[in-house]
This record gives C-alpha cells, sequence and structure tokens, in this order.
C-alpha cells in the first residue's frame, strides 16, 4: 500500500508540471462521444444510441475549423434516425499551457427520418454560438466544456432555441514540427527552435 501512495505522489507532479502546447499550427484535433439509453413508457420500452465524432485542424495557433456529426437511432413504436453535421470555429485564448478559454461558433444541418406509414423527414438548420474552456493534461489529450446558445434558423414544437452544454475528451495528432520537438525532448536534446 505504501509504494502505491508513494507511486502517486511521484507520478502527480510528473503530470502537472510536464510542458503542454495543446495548440498549434498544423496540428489535427479529434475526439468523440457516444450514449446508449433504455427507458421503460410502460407499453413500450425506448432505446436510443447516439454516436458524436469529431475533427478539426488549427489553421492558426489560436482559430481551429472542424466539424461535429451526430448520429442517432431510436427505436420505440418507430425506428428513427438523426444525422447532425456541424462545421465548427473554435477560436482558443491560452491562460496557461494548460487551460484555455473558448469561443465557439457552429452551424448545423439536421435531417430527422422517422421510418413509419409514411415516412416523415424533417430537416432543420441552426447556428450555435457561446463559451467554453479547455484543459489539456498533455500535449495530446485534454478535456472541454462547452455553454452555448443554439438558434433554429425555422424552429418548430420539437426543434426550439435553448441552451446546450456539452464537453468530452479531445486528442491532438500534433504536426510534423511538433513530433520531432517532443522526440527531442524525450531524449534531452534542445534546440535553440524550443526556446522561441
Amino acid at each position: 500500500m505504501k509504494k502505491v501512495v508513494a507511486s502517486c505522489f511521484l507520478f502527480i507532479p510528473v503530470l502537472l508540471f510536464a510542458q503542454r502546447y495543446p495548440t498549434g499550427k498544423g496540428t489535427f484535433r479529434t475526439g468523440g462521444g457516444g450514449s446508449y439509453s433504455q427507458a421503460n413508457k410502460g407499453e413500450y420500452t425506448t432505446f436510443k444510441l447516439t454516436v458524436t465524432p469529431r475533427l478539426g485542424y488549427f489553421i492558426t495557433d489560436e482559430i481551429l475549423l472542424g466539424f461535429q456529426t451526430n448520429l442517432a437511432f431510436t427505436i420505440d413504436t418507430n425506428f428513427v434516425t438523426g444525422i447532425k453535421f456541424t462545421p465548427q470555429v473554435k477560436y482558443y485564448y491560452s491562460l496557461n499551457k494548460s487551460w484555455f478559454l473558448l469561443g465557439n461558433f457552429e452551424y448545423g444541418f439536421d435531417r430527422t427520418t422517422t421510418y413509419s406509414d409514411p415516412i416523415i423527414i424533417d430537416d432543420n438548420s441552426s447556428l450555435t454560438f457561446g463559451p467554453g474552456v479547455a484543459y489539456f493534461y498533455s500535449r495530446r489529450i485534454g478535456f472541454e466544456i462547452n455553454t452555448m446558445y443554439q438558434v433554429y434558423i425555422s424552429p418548430n414544437d420539437t426543434h426550439v432555441n435553448r441552451i446546450v452544454a456539452e464537453g468530452g475528451v479531445v486528442f491532438n495528432i500534433l504536426n510534423k514540427k511538433d513530433r520531432k520537438k517532443e522526440v527531442r525532448e524525450k531524449t534531452f536534446e534542445p534546440t535553440e527552435e524550443d526556446d522561441e
């Protein structure tokens, strides 16, 4: 037990003081999430599966262009599928090498298909914007939380303007320069480039 506690105290400072460069021109960002729910409605049970992949690319050290896709499948008395494609622009304001304030802007295209008799297709689009915060454990792994306001261009009973909160784990795929820098740091070979 003492060895486990001692290992934890040695490991925590390594995480806290490791150099972090989570943003940078040419870096790819990926991530995503998913959920599954099941609810008993009395006469029937509702099953819902949602998958949310994300991909982005830093065009500058602070600005990320990317997209998110939401895929949803629901089974109750009907089979319902939903797909939402959302191009995104994110601005990262660095507080330090780990913490960032975010500015988010998204435009969403949303299609829901209900397989009944007849088949019902519902198309919507929305604008979403608001602040967020990001923390990075290392150059490659981080976590984001965003609180945004979603405005539907043609709101209806099921698609109403609302505040949305989202978050998740993000992964960086470093550009070639940062990968070389990471290798040099692991072998303790600093260069003039690192001091810049």
